[in-house]
């Protein structure tokens, strides 16, 4: 406690913050970028102030990283576990939303403190929800038709030619044409922000990047190979963006302070693990005749898996198909998935593919704990844990080069002489921090610290 307070000086808190934050960008990219010239605004933020990594959460997938973000909380608290959910009775499976989020979320935080703000594309808050300010969907909106608090404002967003996601398609089929579309969106991003950021009264800004982690994960593996054309692309795109961040400094009202952050690492693809296969393969779970398919399970079914890497007990009493007895025969159960998951190997190179796998209780804990996966794997780098259920074998070459990772997220403050250690905090602590700059109490009950 106070360790900000005394970097920043007697009273760390400040008129007006604006938060950049860059989906999927790794500390180590970036200081590589920094080190190389590619990126030499941000080298320049870097010497004005502290910044240092920080670790996502599991699964680091971009919905349960931001609403954990949000909130300051554990998903056992938010309730957001994956990019799909499950309803166990009767089986049904959907996308969250910010409908499902079940914990206060940081616009909701800084409006009932009086203050105004302005957020941009942060994944989970499509629907948007009353603010005091304004607010703009994430990918997840269908049109900005709907994506926007006041609803008037997305008139103006179309007006500025404002798009709410790059067409992720294009990659697949031409990829000059979707660089060229992901530049464009980026460009738009930053130029509706600049204007909102001059015609709207706000003491809280965030502008979210997510074109960054689409790159990401189509160009990782060009990048690192060096790939002709390709390679360039991607560094050409950091650069654009490390010229948008100067263009934010300079358009930033001189009380206010910058925060730039990420939520997740990324790292070079190696294999999809299909869990799903090995528990057929290994009798825990069964399919009824027809289709193999989440509405096909069989009864006599034990286990089976979401992405990324949660796996469910087939619970008496719990799932629709429930068999499984509750009590000693679930956790006996649990525990050999446990010892079995954790052990999966390549089958050729005898590699470790899993790193952990850890009980739902050991990392979450909250009134939404019921809603959580039993186990929950943890994969090495590279290894993508997926859940087709008519996958031909355990492992899969990836259809994208780059894949997410844990411990290679970072955070960055303009005007701190340091930060703790590196991956000592995550996620979780930034509510708690972001809201002790504005001066704003945080309710009660926040898993985050508040490093003021």
């Amino acid at each position: 406690m106070g360790l900000l307070k005394r970097l920043l000086g007697k009273s760390p808190q400040i008129a007006r913050l604006f938060v950049l934050s860059l989906d999927g960008v790794p500390h180590s990219l970036v200081l590589g970028a920094v080190k190389s010239g590619l990126m030499p605004n941000m080298g320049r933020l870097l010497r004005e102030g502290a910044w240092a990594r920080m670790n996502s959460v599991l699964p680091a997938v971009s919905t349960v990283a931001w609403a954990t973000y949000m909130t300051g909380v554990n998903p056992g608290k938010h309730g957001i576990y994956g990019y799909v959910e499950r309803e166990p009775n009767p089986f049904g499976a959907y996308i969250p939303t910010a409908k499902d989020l079940k914990a206060p979320t940081l616009w909701e935080m800084i409006s009932r403190g009086g203050k105004r703000l302005g957020a941009m594309g942060v994944p989970l808050t499509y629907p948007p929800k009353q603010v005091n300010g304004f607010m703009v969907g994430c990918f997840l909106s269908p049109d900005l038709g709907k994506a926007t608090f006041p609803v008037d404002l997305a008139t103006r967003l179309v007006e500025m030619e404002y798009k709410i996601d790059a067409d992720l398609s294009l990659a697949r089929q031409d990829m000059g044409a979707f660089l060229e579309d992901l530049n464009h969106a980026m460009e738009r991003r930053f130029a509706a922000a600049f204007k909102l950021m001059a015609s709207e009264p706000w003491e809280f800004f965030q502008l979210h990047v997510m074109d960054t982690d689409r790159l990401n994960h189509f160009l990782w593996g060009s990048w690192q190979d060096g790939a002709e054309g390709l390679a360039g692309e991607f560094e050409a795109f950091y650069h654009r963006l490390d010229s948008y961040i100067g263009e934010l400094v300079q358009n930033l009202p001189p009380e206010c302070r910058l925060a730039i952050l990420s939520d997740h690492g990324f790292t070079r693809s190696q294999a999809h693990v299909q869990i799903n296969h090995w528990l057929e393969k290994n009798g825990y779970l069964l399919f009824g005749r027809g289709k193999k398919e989440f509405m096909n399970l069989h009864p006599e079914t034990k286990a089976y898996s979401l992405v990324p890497g949660r796996v469910y007990i087939n619970l008496e009493g719990r799932e629709e198909k429930g068999r499984v007895g509750r009590g000693k025969p679930a956790e006996d159960l649990r525990q050999e998935l446990l010892h079995r998951l954790g052990g999966i190997k390549h089958p050729e190179s005898g590699q470790p593919l899993i790193r952990r796998v850890y009980k739902r209780e050991e990392i979450y804990a909250g009134p939404q704990l019921a809603k959580a996966a039993d186990l929950i794997i943890d994969p090495m780098p590279g290894c993508e844990l997926k859940a087709n259920w008519d996958a031909p074998g355990l492992l899969a070459p990836p259809d994208l080069s780059g894949a997410h990772t844990y411990d290679d997220a970072f955070f960055y403050l303009q005007g701190a002489k340091s930060l703790p250690e590196d991956n000592s905090f995550s996620l979780m602590d930034m509510a708690p921090t972001l809201l002790g700059l504005l001066g704003v109490q945080p309710p009660p009950g926040l898993d985050g610290q508040n490093l003021l």
